[in-house]
């Protein structure tokens, strides 16, 4: 049985996959899956609190103790910096990405 997942989001705020990759988690999160979700690529988008849907999702993710990941040299590619995101996510640097990815049973691509 899988006790654990990791879900990478690559795809900007708006796209579908990027919604459903964090819709996914939390149904995971919340039946007792330990859960990551790590934002990489034009993903990095989704976590800059525009009202709506997705961030309501990911603030309640959050707050539950689910761990919420942006890769830094992503961020910089799109020139956003920490203070343009959701409180509560984790910088990572991009060598971080495969060690995380690793210690779960199962990594998901969206």
């Amino acid at each position: 049985m899988i006790n654990s997942a990791c879900f990478v989001v690559s795809k900007p705020l708006g796209v579908e996959q990027g919604a459903l990759g964090i819709r996914t988690a939390w149904a995971c999160h919340q039946n007792g899956f330990e859960s990551k979700i790590i934002y990489s690529e034009q993903g990095v988008w989704c976590l800059t609190g525009n009202p709506g849907y997705h961030t309501s999702l990911l603030t309640d993710f959050i707050e539950q103790e689910g761990e919420v990941f942006a890769v830094r040299e992503d961020l910089a590619k799109q020139g956003l910096t920490e203070e343009n995101l959701v409180d509560g996510v984790e910088i990572i640097d991009a060598a971080d990405v495969a060690e995380l990815c690793e210690d779960a049973e199962t990594v998901n691509y969206f």
